[in-house]
């Protein structure tokens, strides 16, 4: 998993789930069967429509107040 500053944009990051990296936006989601990971917005779409996801467990970045769970900001 890589670090990231809160405080800086200068940072790789990657998807937990497919493996994407750069400067992406990452979603938490609780996975069905694996637990929580850092995963992109294409991973995140694809594992809500396939009802992987553990339901309320993130907000899938749909808040834009710059939660926690969905790294807005």
């Amino acid at each position: 998993m890589v670090f990231r500053s809160l405080f800086t944009r200068d940072f790789m990051q990657k998807c937990e789930q497919c493996g994407t990296t750069g400067d992406i936006s990452l979603r938490e989601a609780t996975i069905k069967e694996q637990g929580k990971k850092w995963i992109c917005q294409d991973c995140w779409t694809t594992l809500f429509d396939k009802n992987k996801m553990v339901s309320g467990s993130s907000c899938g970045g749909a808040c834009g107040i710059g939660c926690a769970s969905c790294r807005h900001g």
